[in-house]
C-alpha cells in the first residue's frame, strides 16, 4: 500500500506545465521582450536625432564662419582698396564678360525667394542652368557665368586680392610686356593679377614665371598675349614703380558661392559648392563644400546715402540692389537639414527667412520628410567698404 502510494506521489512530482500556466508565461515574455524593443527603438531615434542635430550644428557653424571669412575680403585690391573700381586700367586681351573684379562683390537673387515670400524646399530637386531667368540682378551689367546650381536659392560672387603682395622693382612695356617682382608673392602661371602703384592700377595675366639667377629673390613675369585671354600686345601699363616708391602685385581671387548637388544629379543632397577664378577668367570646375545646406539667402546692406558714418540704409535682396558699390554688408542665412531622412519620427515644423512652415493657413507647407532642419543667420561687414573709401 505505501508503496502504490509513494509512486502516485512521484508521477504528481513529474508533471509538467498546465497549458494556464504556459499561456501565462509567453504573456509575460512577450510584454518583457515588447518592452525591450521600444527602448531599444526609442534609443536609436534619440541616438539618430541627437546625431542629425550634432552634424548639422557642426556643419552650420563650418560654412557660416567659412564665408564670413571669404566674404569680408570682398573688393580688397591690396594698396587700391581705395580706389573706384573703374579708375583700374584692364590690359587683358579680351577677357570673358563675367571677368567682372571692379564690382568686388556681386548677388544673384533666386525668383520668388525674397524675405516673406513662401518657399517650400524640395529633395531630389534638378539643378538647373544660371543662363536661365531663375537668377536675376538689380544692377545693370551684372554678367553670371554659366554653370547648374539649385533653385530657389540665392548666388554670391566676391573678387579680392588674395595672398601677399610683392613689391615690384621694374615694369617693362610693349610687345615684351613684363614685370620683375618678388618671388615671395606666389605668382604662377595663368594667375590672374593686380598691378599698383596704389594711385592707379592695372588687371594683367601672367603668362610666365621665371624666377631670376640667384642670389636673387625676385621672378620675371611675362605679360605677353601667349596665354588665355592673355594680355593687350603691345601691353601699355599705368602703373609706374622706383627703388624709393615701388608698385605692387598681387593675386587676384574671383569665387562664387552657391547651392548644388555632387555630379549635378538630383537624388543626391544638396551642398554649399564654391567656383574659383579659373586660367581662362570663367568661373572654373564645382568644389563641394559642406554638405545638408538646403537654401542659402542673401540679403545686402546698402549704405543708401553715403553718409559720413558709412552705415546700413537698407537690407535688400539682390534683385533690389541698383548700385553694389554701396553695399557695405552682407547677411547671410543658411537652411541646414540632416543628410539622411528618417532622423526625427515626425516632419519638424521650422522657420526660414521669415515664413513659418507649420502647415497652417497662411504659412508654409509642413515638410514632407523626416529630416531635422537649423537655420544659421550670419551678418558680414566688408572691411574694404564700412570704413569708407
Amino acid at each position: 500500500m505505501n508503496i502504490m502510494h509513494r509512486a502516485a506521489s512521484d508521477i504528481s512530482k513529474g508533471r509538467g506545465l498546465s497549458l494556464i500556466e504556459l499561456l501565462v508565461s509567453m504573456v509575460l515574455g512577450l510584454t518583457l521582450a515588447t518592452g525591450v524593443v521600444q527602448i531599444y527603438v526609442g534609443s536609436s531615434t534619440t541616438e539618430r536625432d541627437r546625431e542629425a542635430r550634432q552634424r548639422i550644428q557642426e556643419n552650420g557653424r563650418f560654412a557660416t564662419n567659412f564665408l564670413s571669412q571669404e566674404i569680408r575680403m570682398a573688393g580688397y585690391l591690396g594698396c587700391l582698396s581705395s580706389i573706384e573700381g573703374a579708375s583700374v586700367n584692364n590690359v587683358l586681351n579680351g577677357p570673358p564678360a563675367t571677368f567682372q573684379p571692379q564690382f568686388g562683390v556681386q548677388g544673384w537673387e533666386a525668383t520668388g525667394t525674397n524675405p516673406g515670400v513662401i518657399n517650400n524646399g524640395a529633395n531630389d530637386v534638378a539643378v538647373v542652368g544660371t543662363n536661365t531667368a531663375e537668377w536675376t540682378n538689380g544692377e545693370g551689367g551684372h554678367v553670371i557665368p554659366t554653370f547648374n546650381a539649385v533653385p530657389n536659392s540665392d548666388i554670391i560672387r566676391i573678387w579680392n586680392a588674395a595672398g601677399s603682395a610683392g613689391l615690384v622693382t621694374s615694369i617693362t612695356e610693349g610687345a615684351s610686356a613684363s614685370i620683375q617682382a618678388e618671388s615671395a608673392a606666389g605668382i604662377a602661371a595663368n594667375d590672374f593679377l593686380i598691378l599698383s602703384d596704389c594711385e592707379q592700377a592695372d588687371f594683367v595675366q601672367a603668362c610666365a614665371v621665371v624666377a631670376d639667377a640667384a642670389p636673387a629673390t625676385t621672378s620675371t613675369i611675362t605679360l605677353s598675349s601667349a596665354c588665355n585671354p592673355g594680355n593687350d600686345s603691345p601691353a601699355i601699363i599705368s602703373s609706374v614703380t622706383s627703388v624709393a616708391d615701388p608698385a605692387e602685385v598681387v593675386r587676384l581671387e574671383g569665387t562664387i558661392f552657391y547651392v548644388g548637388k555632387r555630379n549635378d544629379t538630383a537624388t543626391n543632397s544638396s551642398s554649399l559648392f564654391r567656383r574659383q577664378l579659373s586660367a581662362t577668367g570663367t568661373a572654373g570646375v564645382a568644389e563641394e563644400l559642406i554638405e545638408g545646406v538646403e537654401s542659402m539667402q542673401i540679403l545686402y546692406g546698402v549704405n543708401v546715402d553715403i553718409d559720413v558714418r558709412n552705415t546700413v540704409d537698407s537690407y535688400l535682396p539682390a534683385n533690389l540692389v541698383t548700385e553694389f558699390s554701396k553695399v557695405i554688408s552682407v547677411r547671410i542665412s543658411l537652411l541646414m537639414q540632416s543628410v539622411e531622412d528618417g532622423s526625427v519620427p515626425a516632419p519638424q515644423i521650422y522657420t526660414f527667412d521669415g515664413v513659418l512652415y507649420d502647415g497652417q493657413s497662411g504659412n508654409g507647407a509642413l515638410p514632407v520628410d523626416t529630416r531635422v532642419r537649423r537655420v544659421f543667420t550670419n551678418t558680414i561687414s566688408l572691411r574694404n567698404r564700412a570704413l569708407g573709401t
